[in-house]
């Protein structure tokens, strides 16, 4: 009797090892499998920003190029702005340097929109912080405070990134 009592106490001995065994393997696949999970995540985590950076590279990889051809498009509308009109009746060649200006103005103004580049020129509206950069204040009754009423540099942004701030004067009251 005492011999199978032995035997009970080691079966259940080893039957409680077993079971204990069991439930630290249950919990350790447990464990793993969240791992796993964890880990599927942040790799897809890692994939969506290298994707995103890898766009963001893409769309904006001509920003400093299109910084420096920006100044030679705003020196063909002070060009423009600066050649009299009426004196290219009078004078072909001057004409005809007029209108190439024009020209190659509306040229690389297509191109700008076709890379998405967008001028800012806000004359007359409101100033928003966020696009344009007040240098001086103007008091003027006649139009509404933080009116842009001069551009001294237009300014440019390519899709929704500010490239350039429009240099502005507002108003004040």
């Amino acid at each position: 009797m005492n011999n199978e009592n032995i035997n009970k106490e080691e079966k259940e001995e080893v039957n409680q090892n077993e079971t204990n065994s069991l439930e630290e393997l249950n919990k350790e696949i447990e464990n793993l499998k969240e791992q796993i999970i964890r880990e599927k995540a942040e790799n897809e985590n890692v994939r969506k920003r290298f994707r995103k950076e890898l766009e963001d590279a893409h769309k904006f990889a001509i920003g400093n190029f299109v910084k420096n051809l920006t100044e030679q498009v705003e020196n063909l509308f002070r060009a423009s702005e600066n050649i009299d009109i009426k004196a290219c009746d009078n004078n072909k060649e001057l004409k005809t340097l007029f209108e190439g200006v024009e020209i190659t103005k509306k040229n690389l103004l297509k191109v700008f929109q076709d890379f998405e580049i967008q001028r800012i020129y806000p004359l007359n509206q409101s100033f928003d912080h966020k696009f344009h950069e007040a240098i001086s204040q103007v008091v003027d009754s006649e139009k509404e405070p933080n009116t842009v009423i001069n551009v001294i540099q237009a300014g440019y942004s390519i899709r929704d990134r500010l490239l350039k701030p429009a240099v502005v004067i507002v108003t004040k009251k």
